[in-house]
């Protein structure tokens, strides 16, 4: 298996942990690797009456994953939910990005709400 196929592998992993945690705490999970020519977002869910979209970041060689969400890759986030927004027909009364941090090898769940901050 080539370096980016493994990297694959290891991302759905993680997006897979990262479901079942927010199906635990009721979310429900509307789409999954959302893609676009402006970026990714790997989860869509609903959490109440919010649109929340998650950006997962796992990790075993970095204490902390979530310190990979840098400014840039914001941009490209605010960018991608912007047009999953524009090419949906259903308004939220809220809307949030979270980011999901996964480390190993206890995979130790942190959770960030809305990173935003609106």
């Amino acid at each position: 298996m080539d370096q980016k196929a493994g990297t694959l592998k290891k991302g759905r992993y993680y997006e897979d942990i990262a479901c079942e945690y927010l199906k635990q705490l009721k979310f429900k999970i509307i789409q999954r690797n959302y893609r676009t020519r402006l970026g990714e977002i790997d989860l869509i869910c609903s959490e109440g009456n919010e649109l929340v979209f998650v950006e997962v970041k796992g990790g075993k060689n970095t204490p902390e994953p979530f310190l990979r969400v840098d400014q840039q890759k914001l941009h490209r986030l605010e960018n991608t939910m912007r047009h999953y927004l524009h090419h949906t027909d259903k308004d939220w009364e809220y809307i949030r990005l979270d980011v999901i941090s996964i480390s190993e090898p206890d995979l130790q769940i942190k959770h960030f709400k809305d990173v935003l901050g609106r």
